[in-house]
């Protein structure tokens, strides 16, 4: 059996084809329930409260990285809704696009994401979203270097996501309103300090985000737009590698959050502190682990402030050269889409397993766990799992059959509801099918060079 070769077939059924996403072998967080717009950064381990990007790969060769993936799926609760099931199939395509060059010693990298979904039946949840990024990391010196980032898209939430807005608060019948539509943009910059050079690197950044919610009217009279914030936010990192694949890292980070209606009281502030560890002590073994605190001061002294501990785990162990497992964990204070509740408190724990049976054929698992505490008293629980069998029918050409459960319980009335699905998947790495591109082997694409802190995916 030809250990190399199997190696390589996880690496492929492992990432994904979004072009933001920061995606790891197994990867529990990019699979199954997908958080709202507005805390997808929970699910990723460089967010904003977490540690910079500065440790990402940066050795992408120059060129085009086009990719997609679709999925057939068969819903037993396509829409979850807590009244009654209603079954469906529904087909989700993913095109993406990225490309990296050098400009002298500078390097640029862009991407466009897209996410279009159709329903044999359920017309009104038919949706799409399209985003588009781009990053210049600027050489200045041999110490210093200047990155500067930017996006913006039009995106989606789908029903029952963790942290998103419940339609029963919708007028009307908000079930035939189709997703929660959203837009939005960021830019930003981050001056970084010994990252070619030093075994301690340095980075002071800021960034400055818009989301804007843009459904019809809700049933206590106010509007989605209500919703609608831009965050101002600066930040200071601090890296050491005492050792060769060893580091400890810091982060203090200042948010100003601001609501665009003159009548929400819930603009606040925000400090998160956090301190971490990133390590490889073997080749099987690797992982990164912070703890820290966030501290959440409305501006509006009537409003319930937050003081509370965060942390964050994510730890790959490839048991052989063909198995691996993956285990996650993070707890973070977020802005919920529930225009009721102020913030919720969001603790998440995953575990993930990937297995190659053959060369061709990969088995995966994976397994989530999400508490939802929001400060109105309501809890939402998910239980989300699944399960999925793929083969590698060409070095660009990935298919595959899945199955997964959804379920959520929560002390508020009509949210509760449970999804099961199955369905076909097949991705595509087009790179591979242009000449002379076939000998690369480096498991580097638009997938790992990671900007999930500059960037929102679509759901």
């Amino acid at each position: 059996m030809n250990i190399n070769r199997i190696k390589g077939k996880l690496i492929l059924v492992g990432m994904s084809t979004a072009a933001f996403a920061n995606v790891s072998l197994a990867q529990v967080s990019s699979k199954g329930l997908s958080p709202a717009a507005n805390t997808s950064r929970s699910y990723q381990d460089a967010s904003i409260v977490r540690d910079s990007g500065i440790n990402q790969p940066l050795d992408l060769l120059n060129d085009f990285y086009p990719a997609i993936e679709i999925t057939i799926s068969d819903h037993d609760n396509v829409r979850r809704r807590p009244d009654f099931e209603e079954s469906d199939m529904k087909i989700v395509a993913s095109p993406s696009l990225a490309y990296r060059t050098n400009l002298g010693r500078h390097q640029f990298y862009a991407a466009y994401k897209g996410t279009f979904t159709f329903h044999d039946e359920i017309s009104e949840e038919n949706a799409q979203s399209n985003a588009v990024a781009a990053k210049l990391g600027l050489d200045l010196t041999r110490r210093w270097d200047l990155d500067l980032f930017g996006g913006f898209g039009e995106s989606f939430e789908e029903r029952g996501i963790s942290g998103g807005r419940g339609f029963d608060r919708f007028a009307q019948n908000g079930f035939d309103r189709g997703p929660e539509e959203v837009d939005y943009r960021n830019y930003g910059a981050d001056l970084i300090f010994g990252r070619k050079t030093g075994i301690v690197t340095a980075v002071l950044g800021y960034e400055h985000s818009e989301t804007g919610f843009k459904n019809a009217e809700l049933l206590n009279g106010q509007r989605p737009e209500d919703r609608d914030r831009e965050v101002d936010s600066l930040h200071l990192d601090v890296n050491w590698q005492f050792a060769a694949k060893t580091s400890v890292f810091g982060r203090v980070q200042k948010s100003d959050v601001d609501y665009d209606s003159q009548t929400n009281t819930l603009d606040s502030e925000q400090t998160d502190y956090l301190l971490g560890l990133r390590w490889k002590p073997s080749t099987a073994l690797s992982g990164v682990v912070g703890v820290g605190r966030s501290d959440k001061d409305f501006d509006d002294p009537s409003r319930e402030s937050y003081d509370g501990n965060i942390y964050y785990a994510n730890l790959n162990y490839m048991i052989n050269p063909f198995s691996n497992i993956e285990l996650a964990a993070s707890r973070t204070v977020e802005e919920p889409g529930d225009e009721l509740a102020d913030f919720y408190d969001s603790e998440y724990v995953g575990v993930g397993w990937n297995h190659a049976i053959t060369p061709q054929l990969v088995f995966d698992v994976y397994a989530k766990w999400v508490d939802d505490d929001y400060n109105i008293g309501r809890e939402d629980k998910f239980q989300d799992w699944g399960v999925g069998l793929d083969y590698v029918w060409r070095s660009w050409l990935t298919a595959g059959i899945y199955y997964g459960e959804i379920e959520r319980e929560s002390t508020r009335d009509n949210v509760a509801y449970d999804d099961a699905y199955f369905g076909i998947r097949l991705r595509s790495d087009l790179r591979s099918l242009f000449s002379g591109r076939r000998d690369d082997k480096r498991p580097y694409g638009p997938d790992t060079f990671d900007y999930s802190k500059k960037t929102k995916p679509a759901q």
